[in-house]
């Protein structure tokens, strides 16, 4: 075990590191004290057998309390909704069960996976909308992996959006931006993880979705301009954690619609690295290919379509280190290559 695996388990059993050391050495009959527990997760001490052994035995003890991951930038057209997809389409095929919330008015997500049928979702008050807008239980929302209303099946379950979601940002309510939370912890111990399509802007809705959230991944184009805008959306996530929500980690940046031979795009990811070093890591990225596209027009997920193409493979990839609880895919820079 390493120590990020340490890391997730703790959030797994929601424990500060100060209670952790308290169950540890209950469990051990030891002294530990939180600065080892800090060491242990950071790297800077190796972590002991009987610890990781006690770790497994305290998870494995526990209910199942889905992970939360949110999917988030202010900016469009990045691929956040093809990597939500697609993660959550990855977490299925890996044995895990899943479910997507797509926050976005747009609903892009939900027009992907029910084509037509997001009308009859509406009619039937079972969207996002409601949930936030209207107090619906979150659990009377989801539509079931199976349901014969999803077209695009990705085998995992959905709560579908609708553009009545964009009144949220006029809501004005004490605690309002914690209310997906809320609505959240009566279906969590059903999932193994939760897949948040947050908005493309820096609303409530993505503040709602970085205040649910136990993790955050920022897709984003591997274009000067795009790369630019990271800074807004860390300092949202900055003051999310500050204020909202200590627990949420950023599990790091993902770059889109990479182009390994062209010059600007190593430039960029070169750049991420750098400006992201001892912050958060940068990830593989994944390559523009017109296998999403096809996918979309098809009324598929790309990781179900064509698995094995090199583009969509990075997400199996980053799927099953989530799956596994492993450290994510890193980037690697790469050598200068003929501009193409």
């Amino acid at each position: 075990m390493d120590g990020e695996a340490l890391r997730m388990l703790r959030q797994q059993l929601r424990q500060s590191q100060s209670e952790l050391k308290d169950a540890l050495n209950r469990a051990l009959g030891r002294s530990y004290d939180k600065p080892r527990i800090s060491r242990w997760e950071n790297g800077r001490e190796p972590i002991p057998e009987e610890v990781a052994r006690a770790m497994q035995a305290l998870a494995s003890g526990q209910p199942r309390h889905a992970r939360i991951l949110v999917l988030a930038n202010q900016k469009g057209g990045v691929g956040k909704t093809t990597s939500a997809l697609n993660l959550a389409c990855g977490l299925a095929r890996q044995g895990r069960r899943v479910l997507l919330a797509d926050l976005d008015p747009q609903a892009t997500a939900s027009v992907a996976l029910m084509a037509g049928n997001t009308v009859e979702a509406y009619r039937q008050g079972r969207t996002m909308a409601q949930v936030i807008l209207r107090d619906l239980p979150l659990e009377q929302a989801i539509f079931d992996r199976a349901d014969p209303l999803l077209v695009g099946r990705g085998g995992f379950d959905l709560v579908p959006s609708h553009i009545d979601l964009a009144e949220t940002d006029g809501r004005r309510e004490p605690g309002f931006d914690v209310a997906l939370r809320e609505a959240l912890e009566a279906v969590r111990d059903r999932y193994d993880i939760v897949v948040l399509d947050a908005p493309p802007n820096l609303g409530m809705l993505t503040v709602m979705g970085l205040a649910a959230a136990d993790e955050v991944i920022i897709p984003v184009r591997t274009e000067p301009y795009d790369s630019m805008g990271v800074g807004l959306i860390l300092a949202t996530i900055g003051k999310v954690q500050r204020r909202l929500n200590p627990a949420l980690r950023l599990g790091g940046i993902l770059p889109t619609q990479f182009g390994p031979r062209k010059s600007v795009d190593r430039e960029v990811l070169e750049q991420l690295v750098g400006v992201m070093a001892g912050k958060a890591p940068v990830l593989e990225p994944v390559p523009a290919s017109a296998v999403f596209g096809h996918a979309a027009r098809n009324g598929r997920i790309a990781l179900e379509a064509s698995s094995s193409t090199a583009a969509v493979a990075v997400y199996g990839r980053l799927a099953a280190a989530l799956a596994a609880g492993q450290p994510l895919p890193q980037a690697e820079l790469l050598a200068p290559a003929e501009e193409g």
